[in-house]
């Protein structure tokens, strides 16, 4: 029996027998897994006892949803199991939903205090000062950790001195950029305008200056103690000679350096444990964050004075206005984007000896039809479920030559309509993810494989062992592989390798039509392509149309899994059991509204993780 089969079912079983769970599913496990994991010695040093030592409902979550995902692809049991009827399924599923369901104790989850990213920073300080200009490329401050896929997950971030010395220097270049930049004329123009008619210099015309500034700074309203502490480095300066620019530099320096302003402090709830509605202007600045990566424009920022931006009938307004407004293009950028893994293409080193016309440009059209594809369902609300297969695609002419397709005239990209002839069509046959996924001189069926497992159905794979990515010295006494595959699958026949790789390869292979930079290939008699695989619960299947078919069935776990990785970044931290409800809301909600983009946003925005919080610590 495959050891994480019966790890998972011991699991299920020890809460189960729990909570007095139906007798026929804990009869079912019993007869088949109790008998190795229980008594004096247990398989795989595995303990029915083991779920009862978790120290949380949250620990234990973690090893049900995986269990539910496992269960739900098809994976568990193994092929050399017996299988789970549709009553057994849907009783595991129900005693999920039941140990795990939130709906009537409402849960947001910890309240975090999370840090600008670096492209948050830079955005901010660009909008704050009204300048072209990257202060965290001219500091040099540091790409943070991608964690889970996202890089403004708190639990991955770190705020220590050497980040901090470079905030002082972003903030200081970021403000002589402001103040000596010939082409920052208007910003500061737009600055002093704050200044009280023929006033300029006087203490007066700081602090109208400074007030309107810090607010927008600091991202909610400020007393006027605050704007005194910071006017009082102006009013030192003017009484040193300074003109006003040089003293409101001065004085704006410090807010720049700010823990108000470099990170996004939310007031704690009262009484610990109260479920509290944020702030309109908490609101404002998670919505704007999420959807734009930057602070609040002034038309969000009024609405929160307001205090009418947590209506629902304005709150949904404003967030269809900032998802159709050019600067969520941030959504494909920071989200979409990292959620993809579309950054790796860039490491995609094909051997110019076997693929000489993958040129830089070629490697960047690539990576723009991708954007382009994202971009267009926010921007037409269209169905995530085209990620999976689509009609249409962007192309330049260089691509389109690479595709096989009429190339458009001119260098700028179109868009245009596919027909099945063309291979072609939502994520699996962008050369993107297929130069990504792939060796210098070669396909990489394993890596396809991963890349949909994770990224598409959001069920990895366990690590493989340290050895796992080298291939074994040929054994004499074995007949020579006569094909990759084939060396694949002695490779893989590892007792160690063949659970994964059975699950893994056959979706990889599917795409064996594409070579290593995503061009398409058709095979000959003598040289035919092997497309074809097997898996569990689902059967033969072959090619990249095959594929989607195998993808469609497994619809659910994909929308699903887009949901939670939006809600992820939406929140900067990992999901877990209190969150339950939301994701199954939304998912509920795009069913009924043709799987659009902008249900998902929507109801992300409109989620009680989204609008409440609760003290840390509080159960």
């Amino acid at each position: 029996m495959n050891s994480l089969y019966r790890i998972v079912l011991v699991l299920i079983f020890a809460a189960l027998t729990r909570t007095g769970a139906a007798a026929d599913a804990s009869s079912v496990l019993q007869a088949r897994c109790f008998a190795c994991h229980s008594g004096a010695e247990v398989n795989g040093n595995v303990d029915l006892s083991q779920l009862e030592k978790l120290p949380s409902l949250k620990a234990r979550y973690s090893i049900w949803r995986k269990v539910i995902d496992q269960m739900d692809a098809g994976t568990m049991p193994p092929e050399t199991e017996k299988p789970l009827t549709d009553e057994e399924k849907s009783g595991l599923r129900d005693e999920f939903h039941k140990l795990f369901d939130t709906s009537q104790n409402l849960d947001p989850g910890p309240q975090l205090t999370r840090q600008l990213t670096r492209s948050e920073y830079a955005q901010t300080i660009r909008d704050l000062l009204s300048i072209s200009f990257d202060a965290a490329e001219a500091a040099g401050i540091p790409a943070e950790p991608v964690s889970q896929g996202f890089a403004n997950r708190s639990e991955s971030q770190s705020f220590d001195a050497t980040l901090m010395e470079k905030y002082f220097v972003g903030a200081d270049d970021a403000l002589d950029n402001l103040f000596t930049n010939a082409k920052a004329e208007s910003a500061r123009t737009k600055l002093l305008a704050a200044a009280p008619d023929n006033d300029a210099g006087s203490q007066q015309s700081t602090r109208a200056i400074l007030a309107p500034f810090l607010k927008r700074a600091y991202r909610r309203p400020v007393a006027a103690k605050e704007v005194e502490r910071f006017a009082l480095i102006s009013d030192a300066a003017l009484a040193q000679g300074d003109d006003l620019p040089n003293a409101l530099e001065k004085a704006m320096m410090p807010i720049l350096v700010s823990p108000e302003f470099l990170l996004r402090i939310e007031q704690p709830p009262i009484k610990q444990g109260t479920l509290t509605r944020v702030s309109d202007h908490e609101l404002a600045v998670r919505l704007s964050y999420f959807l734009w990566g930057t602070m609040p424009d002034n038309e969000l920022t009024a609405v929160a004075d307001a205090g009418t931006l947590s209506q629902p009938e304005i709150l949904e307004l404003q967030t269809r206005r900032m998802l159709k407004d050019p600067r969520a293009s941030a959504l494909t950028r920071e989200m979409l984007e990292s959620w993809l893994q579309l950054s790796h293409l860039k490491k995609a080193l094909p051997n110019q000896n076997h693929f000489p016309t993958f040129t830089w440009s070629l490697r960047q059209a690539m990576g723009e039809e991708t954007r382009l594809f994202c971009e267009s369902l926010r921007t037409e609300d269209r169905s995530i479920l085209e990620f999976l297969n689509a009609d249409y695609t962007f192309v330049n002419a260089e691509l389109a030559k690479h595709y096989g397709l009429t190339p458009p005239p001119g260098k700028e990209f179109v868009k245009i309509q596919l027909q099945p002839e063309n291979h072609r069509g939502g994520l699996l046959g962008m050369g993107s993810v297929l130069a990504m996924t792939s060796h210098s001189d070669r396909t990489k069926p394993t890596a396809r494989g991963k890349w949909i497992l994770e990224v598409l159905l959001g069920t990895p794979p366990p690590p493989p062992p340290a050895n796992a990515g080298n291939f074994a010295p040929p054994d004499k006494a074995r007949p020579e592989p006569k094909s990759f595959r084939e060396k694949l699958g002695q490779h893989a026949s590892d007792p160690n390798c063949v659970a994964c790789h059975k699950r893994i390869d056959p979706l990889g292979f599917a795409l064996e039509n594409y070579d290593a930079i995503g061009h398409w290939r058709d095979g000959t008699a003598e040289l035919p392509v092997d497309n074809a695989g097997q898996l569990p619960g689902i059967g033969e299947f072959s090619g990249v149309d095959g594929l989607r078919n195998v993808l469609q069935s497994r619809q659910p776990q994909f929308v699903r899994n887009f949901v939670a990785k939006t809600l992820t970044y939406a929140l900067g931290r990992d999901l877990s059991y209190y969150d339950e409800p939301t994701i199954q809301q939304i998912t509920a909600d795009l069913e009924r509204n043709d799987f659009r983009f902008s249900t998902v946003i929507l109801g992300v925005v409109q989620s009680v993780p989204f609008q409440y919080c609760k003290a840390v610590g509080a159960e």
